[in-house]
Protein backbone atom coordinates (compact mmCIF):
# COMPACT_ATOMS: atom_id res chain seq x y z
CA UNK A 1 0.00 0.00 0.00
CA UNK A 2 1.19 3.50 -0.77
CA UNK A 3 -0.22 6.74 0.55
CA UNK A 4 0.58 10.40 0.12
CA UNK A 5 1.97 12.19 3.17
CA UNK A 6 1.60 15.89 3.90
CA UNK A 7 4.75 17.94 3.31
CA UNK A 8 5.45 21.65 3.83
CA UNK A 9 7.11 22.18 0.43
CA UNK A 10 4.91 21.91 -2.66
CA UNK A 11 7.83 20.69 -4.80
CA UNK A 12 8.00 17.51 -2.70
CA UNK A 13 5.86 14.43 -3.29
CA UNK A 14 5.95 12.65 0.08
CA UNK A 15 4.98 8.98 0.18
CA UNK A 16 4.64 6.18 2.72
CA UNK A 17 4.97 2.61 1.42
CA UNK A 18 4.03 -0.43 3.48
CA UNK A 19 3.33 -3.81 1.90
CA UNK A 20 2.55 -4.56 -1.74
CA UNK A 21 1.70 -1.69 -4.08
CA UNK A 22 -0.98 -2.08 -6.74
CA UNK A 23 -1.93 0.05 -9.75
CA UNK A 24 -4.93 1.25 -7.75
CA UNK A 25 -2.55 2.50 -5.04
CA UNK A 26 -0.48 4.37 -7.64
CA UNK A 27 -3.39 6.24 -9.27
CA UNK A 28 -3.57 9.10 -6.73
CA UNK A 29 0.23 9.27 -6.56
CA UNK A 30 0.61 9.66 -10.33
CA UNK A 31 -2.20 12.22 -10.35
CA UNK A 32 -0.44 14.23 -7.62
CA UNK A 33 2.83 14.10 -9.55
CA UNK A 34 1.13 15.36 -12.72
CA UNK A 35 -0.49 18.26 -10.83
CA UNK A 36 2.77 19.24 -9.17
CA UNK A 37 4.68 19.02 -12.47
CA UNK A 38 2.18 21.49 -13.95
CA UNK A 39 3.23 23.97 -11.25
CA UNK A 40 6.97 23.21 -10.95
CA UNK A 41 9.75 22.47 -13.42
CA UNK A 42 11.30 19.84 -11.16
CA UNK A 43 10.07 17.80 -8.22
CA UNK A 44 11.56 15.98 -5.27
CA UNK A 45 10.45 12.66 -3.78
CA UNK A 46 10.41 11.88 -0.06
CA UNK A 47 9.74 8.17 0.47
CA UNK A 48 9.24 6.36 3.77
CA UNK A 49 9.71 2.69 2.95
CA UNK A 50 8.57 0.34 5.69
CA UNK A 51 7.78 -3.25 4.75
CA UNK A 52 7.99 -3.15 0.95
CA UNK A 53 6.07 -6.08 -0.48
CA UNK A 54 6.82 -5.34 -4.13
CA UNK A 55 4.76 -4.02 -7.01
CA UNK A 56 1.99 -5.84 -8.79
CA UNK A 57 2.59 -6.24 -12.54
CA UNK A 58 0.11 -3.50 -13.43
CA UNK A 59 1.64 -1.15 -10.84
CA UNK A 60 5.11 -1.82 -12.20
CA UNK A 61 3.95 -0.99 -15.72
CA UNK A 62 2.31 2.25 -14.58
CA UNK A 63 5.36 3.21 -12.55
CA UNK A 64 7.72 2.56 -15.47
CA UNK A 65 5.57 4.60 -17.87
CA UNK A 66 5.60 7.57 -15.48
CA UNK A 67 9.33 7.21 -14.84
CA UNK A 68 10.17 7.21 -18.54
CA UNK A 69 7.86 10.13 -19.26
CA UNK A 70 9.22 12.39 -16.50
CA UNK A 71 12.67 10.98 -15.64
CA UNK A 72 14.42 14.34 -16.10
CA UNK A 73 11.94 16.33 -14.00
CA UNK A 74 12.99 14.87 -10.66
CA UNK A 75 16.02 16.36 -8.96
CA UNK A 76 16.20 14.63 -5.57
CA UNK A 77 14.87 11.60 -3.77
CA UNK A 78 15.18 10.87 -0.07
CA UNK A 79 14.46 7.27 0.86
CA UNK A 80 13.86 6.65 4.55
CA UNK A 81 14.22 2.97 5.42
CA UNK A 82 15.93 0.64 7.83
CA UNK A 83 16.08 -2.09 5.17
CA UNK A 84 19.67 -2.68 4.05
CA UNK A 85 18.79 -3.89 0.54
CA UNK A 86 16.67 -0.78 -0.12
CA UNK A 87 19.54 1.46 0.99
CA UNK A 88 21.84 -0.34 -1.47
CA UNK A 89 19.31 -0.04 -4.29
CA UNK A 90 18.98 3.70 -3.58
CA UNK A 91 22.73 4.12 -3.74
CA UNK A 92 22.97 2.25 -7.05
CA UNK A 93 20.00 4.08 -8.57
CA UNK A 94 21.56 7.42 -7.68
CA UNK A 95 24.54 6.54 -9.85
CA UNK A 96 22.41 5.30 -12.77
CA UNK A 97 19.99 8.21 -13.21
CA UNK A 98 21.70 11.37 -14.47
CA UNK A 99 20.68 14.56 -12.71
CA UNK A 100 18.90 12.78 -9.84
CA UNK A 101 20.47 12.91 -6.39
CA UNK A 102 19.19 9.95 -4.34
CA UNK A 103 20.12 9.47 -0.71
CA UNK A 104 18.95 6.97 1.87
CA UNK A 105 18.37 7.65 5.54
CA UNK A 106 17.49 5.41 8.48
CA UNK A 107 14.19 6.04 10.25
CA UNK A 108 16.00 7.64 13.17
CA UNK A 109 17.33 10.18 10.60
CA UNK A 110 13.87 11.11 9.30
CA UNK A 111 14.23 14.77 10.30
CA UNK A 112 17.55 15.00 8.45
CA UNK A 113 15.93 13.43 5.37
CA UNK A 114 13.06 15.93 5.46
CA UNK A 115 15.51 18.83 5.81
CA UNK A 116 17.73 17.55 3.00
CA UNK A 117 14.87 17.06 0.54
CA UNK A 118 13.41 20.48 1.34
CA UNK A 119 16.41 22.74 1.80
CA UNK A 120 19.05 21.75 -0.68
Amino acid sequence: MIRILPFDDDRVVALHVDGKTTAEDLTPVLSTIEKKLAAHDRLRIYLELHDFGGLSADALLGDLKAAVKHWNRFEREAIVTDTAWAQKVASAAGRLVPGLDIRSFAFNERDAARSWIRDA
